[in-house]
């Protein structure tokens, strides 16, 4: 009874580490790493399957599963114990201190030796020295053999004067040039910030973020070790690792880098050029060396019937990644626009009928330009009407699309509609044409149409927003249907 007793309280332990697959029913274990963790640990989550549809039995593996987390946690802790930085914000607090005694956080010592040859050769800091010590609390002192007092002081790690003392001595070989990972951490604590991603979207920039900065150095390297000549011969070795990528795939790549690195810059105020400023991943050829594989890196609009085929087959689907897929059609919006709406988002009982794009809880939008309110018009605000009549709106707050208004409900549309064009309209060999390409093609119908540059602006979300209420002698939402209604009918654009 005293076993089955500590497998019970191990089992409830566990059980938020737990999840069932929907479509085999089979459980699986879950947990993220301690971020503390992730970058000598490899990965940001520990997964498997516990192969059982049993809940005790999966209780019973994950409590085995979840021990043997535990364990390698504590070891890892052990063997960064030591090298990590104590609490950031004492340390920052230890800095500043030195700042004022006029010691540049690069020319803190690294090691004790480094330390009493300063000592040797400048007097100052053996005044700066003094300065410091008095922050520290004397605990007790003894006599010595040179005729003075040997004094012992507290170690209160949590003390900047003390941390201000360790960095001035080179003790601990404590630096205030981060590491990689340290760069890396603080660029996705204040970028988290920043954005407000949702929790599934901020998972996979740090995932990104870490598997960019792993693949240019260990994670314990200095980020001051890193020049102008390294990032170079990493982006070189990038390029020639990866002859498929497409430029803004290697693009993406270098430009996360270059961000972790102005963000160290800033916050640890270190005196260094950032060495990926100006590399981009653009390759630069002349326009006759193009090929046609390097010309497909860019997304083309769909032309008339490719739209027109794309509609037939999402009448076919699922009534919410349908009305997703339409939208995108017929305003141009991105795909994480509509399919992160939420109830109070639709605006139906008004001369214009119109959706309001806002950030919330469920996605962001691209930037500031992207929050807008678009008229819908025709079959489309008929068929959202009756798609609302059929959901309870009790909660104006709920998820327009529940199917896809969640963590990983991004992907999951951009799949159900990729499928479409890859499978259903036999264009998967085209890289080319994707469902974005709808946003393309209203770009298009616009341009055809002469519509004004600050309504297109208003519709797609982009560019300068301009539109006022005052455009015109009436409403700017009259303009934009109006824009819409005439590109719902328009049969030919672009080439």
């Amino acid at each position: 009874m005293v076993h089955a007793f500590n497998i019970s309280g191990t089992q409830m332990s566990v059980a938020g580490y737990i999840s069932k697959s929907k479509s085999r029913g089979i459980y699986r274990y879950r947990r993220r790493i301690p971020q503390e963790l992730r970058g000598i640990w490899g990965k940001l989550e520990q997964k498997m399957s516990l192969k059982t549809k049993s809940h005790p039995e999966a209780l019973r593996r994950a409590a085995v599963v979840n021990t043997k987390f535990d364990e390698k946690a504590a070891q890892l802790r052990k063997q960064i114990s030591g090298k990590t930085l104590p609490n950031r914000q004492v340390m920052e607090a230890a800095r500043e201190i030195l700042v004022k005694e006029g010691i540049h956080p690069q020319q803190i010592p690294k090691t004790k030796e480094e330390a009493l040859r300063f000592f040797k050769t400048q007097d100052e800091w053996k005044d700066i020295w003094h300065n410091v010590l008095p922050g520290v609390t004397e605990v007790n002192h003894t006599p010595n053999d040179r005729g003075g007092w040997d004094a012992e002081y507290e170690t209160d790690e949590s003390n900047p004067w003390y941390q201000a003392y360790n960095l001035l001595t080179g003790e601990k070989g404590l630096s205030m040039v981060p590491t990689l990972q340290e760069a890396t951490e603080t660029y996705l604590t204040i970028n988290a910030e920043d954005k407000k991603r949702t929790p599934h979207n901020q998972k996979k920039h740090e995932g990104k973020a870490y598997r960019a900065i792993r693949a240019l150095a260990p994670l314990d390297t200095p980020i001051t070790e890193i020049n102008r000549q390294k990032a170079r011969r990493h982006k070189d070795a990038l390029m020639a690792a990866n002859p498929t990528w497409a430029d803004d795939t290697l693009s993406r790549g270098i430009n996360t880098l270059s961000a972790i690195f102005n963000s160290a810059i800033k916050e640890y105020e270190l005196s260094m050029t950032n060495p990926w400023t100006g590399l981009t991943g653009t390759v630069q050829k002349n326009a006759d060396d193009l090929t046609s594989e390097d010309r497909g890196n860019k997304r083309r609009p769909m032309t008339p019937n490719e739209i027109a085929n794309y509609k037939r087959n999402l009448l076919k689907i699922n009534p919410q990644a349908s009305l997703i897929g339409q939208l995108m059609i017929q305003i141009g919006c991105r795909t994480m626009e509509p399919a992160g709406l939420l109830i109070r988002d639709l605006i139906f009982d008004t001369n214009v009928p119109y959706i309001q794009f806002r950030y919330n809880r469920i996605r962001t939008l691209k930037n500031k330009n992207s929050v807008r309110d678009v008229p819908v018009v025709g079959d489309l605000l008929d068929s959202l009407r009756a798609y609302v009549s059929s959901i309870d709106t009790a909660n104006p707050d709920a998820p327009l699309f529940p199917k896809y208004g969640r963590d990983g409900g991004m992907d999951a549309i951009s799949a159900t509609l990729r499928k479409i064009v890859n499978d259903k309209m036999g264009l998967k060999a085209d890289k080319t044409c994707v469902p974005y390409s709808t946003r393309h093609s209203m770009k298009d119908k616009l341009r055809a149409l002469r519509t004004p540059m600050e309504l297109q602006y208003a519709i797609l979300g982009n560019g300068k927003r301009t539109v006022a209420e005052g455009y015109g002698d009436g409403n700017p939402l009259a303009y934009l249907q109006q824009e819409i209604i005439k590109a719902e009918k328009l049969e030919s654009w672009g080439k």
